[in-house]
């Protein structure tokens, strides 16, 4: 399956960079190149590819922006933010709905990594975006894997926080109340000594962690 790309970017040698990156990669099309959010968003409207790849730094409208806007038009769309900013921005990114959060520090491989991973349902947290002590605990602890430490059902709802769902979607898919879901993460972060949402999809994603088949 080709996977369709829309990808967004204030500076024309970064956006023809990254162009060249998914034009040399197997499985990529490349829908449309934009400068500003505005016109991303427009062209995300008009074509609905399966990712966005685009920076938080955009003019007329910025990635957050763009971010808020595709999730309540609930579009197929993904949104994978390929940026110079930091933590504070990063953990927004990824709360508003972003599926992927990665560094401009990280090679043309690893984004191409990164987009088939969000593609094929999963969230991608890049370390060099997280706080320095979260970052270091997460990847910390490797003596038992994980799921001979969790439930069957806290499994399932770590298995969600890995495909980028929000306590309120994990409730609704598992027909369980926000307040339970809230209590199997705190559960989760004891067990895994995860000190919050960001450790814990680091964790899972750079841990061994089972196929979907497992939960």
């Amino acid at each position: 399956m080709t996977i369709e790309l829309i990808l967004a970017d204030p500076h024309p040698v970064m956006l023809e960079g990254l162009g060249q990156v998914f034009r040399h990669a197997d499985g990529f099309s490349i829908r449309a190149c934009e400068r500003d959010g505005l016109a991303a968003w427009e062209a995300v409207r008009r074509l609905q590819p399966h990712i966005l790849v685009h920076e938080l730094q955009l003019g007329h409208k910025d990635g957050l922006s763009l971010i808020r806007a595709i999730r309540d038009d609930k579009l197929r769309t993904q949104m994978v933010v390929f940026t110079s900013l930091t933590t504070p921005q990063a953990q927004t990114a990824m709360a508003l709905g972003a599926r992927g959060v990665i560094s401009k520090n990280k090679s043309g491989q690893v984004l191409v990594e990164c987009v088939r991973a969000v593609m094929n349902g999963q969230a991608w947290v890049d370390r060099d975006l997280m706080p320095a002590d979260l970052a270091s605990s997460s990847g910390s602890r490797r003596a038992r894997p994980f799921e001979e430490q969790l439930t069957a059902r806290e499994l399932r709802v770590a298995q969600l926080v890995l495909e980028g769902l929000s306590n309120k979607r994990i409730a609704l898919r598992l027909n369980i109340t926000e307040g339970t879901t809230k209590l199997h993460l705190h559960h989760i972060y004891q067990k895994l000594q995860c000190p919050g949402r960001m450790a814990l999809m680091i964790y899972l994603r750079e841990g061994r962690h089972p196929g979907r088949d497992r939960f």
